[in-house]
Parts: structure tokens; sequence; C-alpha cells
């Protein structure tokens, strides 16, 4: 019995101390957890209200004709934006680079415009405006109106007869903030 007492005492004894060890390393949890998401705004450029035809409906051009070249830039979007216009008019012969027969005028003065090599196209690189988009305000207005004249010069000789013109309008955007280190090469920046 004596060793059956002492068994059980040392079981107790190992228990109890068992206890205490464990107890002794017993500690207190908690936790939490919190995950945030966000979206990346948005930069969205539209053309609308564009001229559909350079002839105004004339069917054909004459020297001294100018009819009305606009478009407007609209941001769709949430961010801010600078916006270049671009306007190229290709002619399928070469222009007077001192007296273009095609040209772009506003108030009646022709744009500055760069020749291209051969003088078949003159490039006109529009002052850069700035946009708000619906949440970054960084702009007077989400839209721009471009008011210009196409025009077929009054001097234009016999020589232009049956010539054929274009007009391309290009509009460049890019988010007005934290874009400054990227320069003014639109083209480069636009082909990101």
């Amino acid at each position: 019995m004596k060793l059956k007492k002492t068994f059980v005492t040392n079981v107790l004894s190992i228990a109890i101390i068992a206890t205490m060890l464990i107890g002794a390393f017993s500690y207190f949890t908690d936790y939490q957890e919190k995950k945030l998401t966000a979206n990346a705004g948005t930069l969205s450029l539209e053309m609308t209200d564009a001229t559909e035809d350079l002839t105004a409906n004339l069917t054909i051009l004459n020297p001294g004709d100018a009819n009305e070249l606009k478009f407007t830039a609209n941001n769709t979007g949430e961010k801010s934006m600078d916006v270049k216009a671009v306007i190229t008019v290709s002619a399928n012969q070469s222009m007077d680079e001192n007296d273009p027969q095609y040209k772009i005028t506003s108030n009646g003065t022709a744009l500055n415009g760069v020749f291209s090599d051969q003088g078949k196209t003159i490039t006109y690189t529009i002052d850069d405006v700035i946009l708000s988009g619906s949440i970054e305000t960084d702009g007077n207005s989400t839209k721009h109106q471009y008011n210009y004249l196409f025009e077929m010069d009054a001097d234009a000789d016999n020589t232009w007869q049956d010539s054929n013109v274009s007009v391309n309008i290009q509009l460049y955007a890019k988010q007005h903030r934290n874009s400054s280190e990227l320069g003014t090469d639109w083209t480069s920046i636009v082909e990101k």
C-alpha cells in the first residue's frame, strides 16, 4: 500500500508541477486585422462636336473659301489632365511656306505651323489646356472647345485645281498631377 500511496503521491506531485509549469507558460492573446483597398483614378479623353465637312456642304473648295474647323476635348474621367491638340494639314502637292494654299486660321491670322521637308504637310501644335476631372479639379472646366477656320488661300492659282487636302486632328492627354517629369514630348508620352 505504501508503494501505491507513494506512486499516487508521485503522480499527483508530477501533475501539480506540470500544472504549475504550464501555468507559468500560459499567456493572453488577441488579434485584429483590417484590409484596405483603393481604386486608381481614370483618365479618359473624348473628342466631340468635331467638324465633319471641310467644304461646309459645298462639295468642292475654291480659292478664298474658309470653313469652320472646330472640335471639343472632354475629360470624361476622374483625374485632371493636360491636353495637347495637334492639327495636320496634308496636300497632294507642295505648299508655299510663306503663303500656304491650305491653312488653319484663328481670328483672321494663320496659325504658326511646321512644314514637312517636301512642303506637303503643315503641323500645327496648339497650346496645352488643363481640364478638370470629376474628382480632381485643377482646370477651369471638364471641356475645352477649339474654334478655327480651315482656308484655301485666295491666291491659290490654277496649279491647285483638282488638288486634294486632308485635315487630321489629334488630341493627346496625360494626367495633370505628378507628371511634370515627363516633359513636353507628347508623342513619346502617349505611346508609352
